[in-house]
């Protein structure tokens, strides 16, 4: 999805959480490897570069931040045959 929308959809997970709330994401990530970035272009053919290519920079824990959370760190990372998927937890502050 584009990037505004990213925006729009943390802004809301932000606001419905209560503070001191715990966000889990789990979605493409910055894709590391050669072999996970070869892997990814099966998304990117699928769902546009333009789209898609801020995830693979790894855009998400700023983003994630920008919307108002803190502590976001990147729980995990799964290898998948499209790319690697990464979890993130963060917190909703004030809480």
């Amino acid at each position: 999805m584009p990037l505004p929308m990213k925006r729009a959809i943390l802004a809301a997970l932000h606001t419905a959480l209560r503070p001191g709330g715990r966000l889990v994401l789990a979605d493409y990530g910055l894709q590391r490897t050669r072999l996970m970035r070869s892997a990814f272009r099966v998304v990117q053919l699928a769902d546009g570069r333009a789209d898609t290519q801020p995830n693979a920079d790894g855009i998400l824990p700023s983003l994630i931040t920008e919307a108002g959370f803190d502590r976001v760190r990147e729980a995990e990372v799964v290898s998948t045959v499209t790319g690697s998927i990464s979890v993130y937890v963060a917190r909703r502050a004030g809480g």
